[in-house]
């Protein structure tokens, strides 16, 4: 069987690629885990939970933050 892959999902982040035999290949920098579309949106669901709970702790933390250009560092 060959195996073709189709990009699904793309931001700065990561790239969700899926191939032709179901599976997904997500790369997050130069990690990527092969994983079957169940386990994709279990991974979905308990990130997105671990954040709801990040920001409820301490909401400044949930909200991406610019970077920095330096101009607001201490001198």
């Amino acid at each position: 069987m060959e195996h073709r892959t189709r990009t699904v999902a793309q931001n700065e982040q990561c790239t969700v690629l899926q191939c032709s035999c179901g599976m997904l290949h997500v790369s997050v920098g130069s990690v990527t885990v092969r994983m079957r579309p169940a386990a994709a949106a279990g991974l979905r669901d308990a990130v997105a939970a671990a954040l709801q709970k990040i920001e409820a702790d301490d909401p400044s933390r949930g909200v991406p933050r610019p970077a920095s250009r330096g101009d607001d560092l201490p001198s």
